[in-house]
């Protein structure tokens, strides 16, 4: 291992540098060379170092754009020490080697974030010079080493001092590989940028440039037999990532499938009310709403099915008191696979924790956060590519038409849309009945992944009636039109006094007569609501 003589520091984030470049000068006699604003702060301190542009002897030009693009610095970083012809060359030349380049880039993604940022100001912070060296630095790493994280600082000091003043060839590799993915972020940042201001309206573009970094490596992926991993969006604020496990098993690929799908109700349902929802296989099991009770919630929810919650993904929009961790590990003594909740009391923490293999999961302030979360496209892999589209997160209701004789009262109203948000991530086809009292809505019957809109009204019928659901004057909401009127009687046979779905067939009047005849109150919101 070669011993490292000479270093060039020029970092925009500036954590940590004075401390570091002290201990290789102090340590180490590592000569420094250094660029405007990293060399103020140095000579502040009272670090020896040389300026970049007494090195080359050439000045920095355009206000700071071009300092390090010179032959003296590039070479000296590039040129193959173990290469005859490049060391004859850097003789030639007057070119000393640089062995370590510490370099971070201008923060090109933080200026852009800025809700009052400008193209210019973003155009400023595209950093030439830096990714100019790091690269050059990388693709030499046999005989420069790269840092470009102030956290790495503290391994290349103890490498140092392990080697004599040399960093092993290991080190450097892993080193080099990080410039490139940092780079590949970068310029991804970049041309997303350029993208949307220069041509706003082409939402989709011919290319979409996506950086996606490992979180963990989980369990296993759907069956025990797929590797799987999670990977967190680089371009996105915040995630399932954030969200911190404080006991239980691994959490496997399915998991997070369910957890992303049940925290989705959660986000669309907000935090006024106590909020329970129940989910198995990525279709909610139950789910209610109370105004009052937590408890309330959680038992109307798991009443819902009681059967298939058994193994299911528990999500509440409120701190988790000891009540509930009672109410699931002493009084009924359910088998949760996940449980999820922003907070929760210390006692029942310690209940929750008496099953091992619960997974507990803490979410924080993640449900404030729905906007930042849906910002990004959604992603689904197909064979050979992906498909994209928004997210649907607006509003829940297009247009409000009552198009039935029957008209529908306020709290029908409130309990015809809710059915509708959970029929919305329920597989479509979907339909969900619900009933209300003077505290809450709940589920009493979901059905979902039906080819036919008959036959999932007719399951969530069954299912209801299985844990002796009474569904006389519930409401029914469907994801799609009735393409016959057949569904329509199906419900109402059921039990349901009111439907809501978005129309759009070609026999709407046909089903719109059905309702009248039966007495049933129909609504058309006009926004469908599949999840495939």
């Amino acid at each position: 291992m070669q011993k490292i003589h000479r270093a060039l520091i020029s970092v925009s984030d500036k954590t940590g540098i004075v401390e570091f470049a002290r201990i290789l000068v102090d340590e180490f006699g590592i000569e420094i060379l250094s660029t405007g604003g990293t060399g103020n702060l140095l000579e502040k301190n009272g670090i020896i170092f040389k300026k970049i542009s007494e090195y080359t002897q050439t000045d920095e030009m355009f206000d700071g754009r071009v300092k390090t693009l010179h032959p003296k610095i590039q070479g000296g970083i590039l040129f193959r020490r173990d290469i005859v012809d490049d060391m004859k060359d850097a003789e030639r030349y007057n070119i000393p080697p640089i062995d370590l380049v510490v370099c971070n880039l201008y923060p090109f993604k933080a200026i852009i974030s800025k809700p009052k940022s400008t193209l210019t100001e973003a155009l400023e912070m595209i950093d030439i010079g830096g990714p100019t060296m790091i690269r050059a630095a990388a693709k030499n790493y046999p005989d420069v080493a790269v840092i470009t994280n102030s956290k790495d600082y503290p391994l290349i000091i103890k490498e140092l001092r392990e080697n004599e003043g040399a960093i092993s060839e290991k080190t450097r590799a892993f080193l080099a590989q990080k410039v490139f993915t940092i780079m590949a972020e970068y310029n991804a940042n970049i041309a997303n940028y350029l993208q949307k201001i220069n041509f706003p309206d082409k939402k989709f573009g011919d290319n979409v440039i996506k950086i996606f970094k490992k979180v963990f490596d989980v369990r296993y992926g759907e069956n025990w037999d797929q590797d799987a991993a999670l990977y967190k969006d680089l371009s996105a604020d915040f995630g399932l990532q954030n969200i911190k496990q404080i006991s239980g098993k691994e959490i496997s690929f399915n998991n997070y499938l369910d957890i992303d799908a049940c925290m989705q109700v959660l986000l669309e349902l907000g935090i006024k009310d106590y909020v329970c929802s129940i989910f198995k296989h990525t279709t909610p099991n139950g789910v209610a709403i109370d105004r009052k009770s937590q408890l309330n919630a959680v038992k109307r929810a798991f009443n819902t099915d009681p059967l298939s919650a058994f193994g299911g993904i528990w999500g509440l929009n409120k701190e988790l008191t000891v009540e509930i961790a009672d109410f699931i590990v002493n009084q009924k003594k359910i088998f949760v696979e996940v449980l999820l909740a922003p907070a929760y009391e210390e006692g029942a923490l310690k209940i929750l924790k008496s099953k091992k293999n619960m997974r507990i999961l803490e979410f924080g302030d993640f449900l404030i956060k729905r906007k930042s979360i849906y910002k990004n496209p959604e992603i689904r892999s197909v064979l050979g590519g992906v498909l994209f589209q928004d997210y649907d997160f607006g509003p829940i209701i297009k247009e409000w038409k009552v198009v039935s004789e029957r008209k529908i009262s306020i709290d029908e109203k409130k309990a015809l849309i809710f059915s509708y948000i959970i029929c919305k991530y329920a597989k479509s086809n979907s339909a969900v009945f619900a009933k209300w009292d003077h505290d809450g809505i709940y589920t009493i019957g979901i059905g979902a992944g039906q080819q036919s809109r008959v036959h999932v009204v007719n399951l969530a019928h069954q299912k209801a009636l299985e844990f002796r659901h009474d569904l006389s004057g519930s409401v029914m909401g469907t994801d799609s039109f009735f393409p016959f009127p057949d569904g329509l009687e199906a419900a109402v046979k059921a039990g349901a006094i009111a439907i809501i779905n978005p129309g759009g067939s070609i026999r709407d009047n046909e089903v719109i007569k059905k309702a009248d005849e039966l007495n049933c109150g129909l609504v058309f919101c006009g926004k469908r609501v599949f999840r495939h």
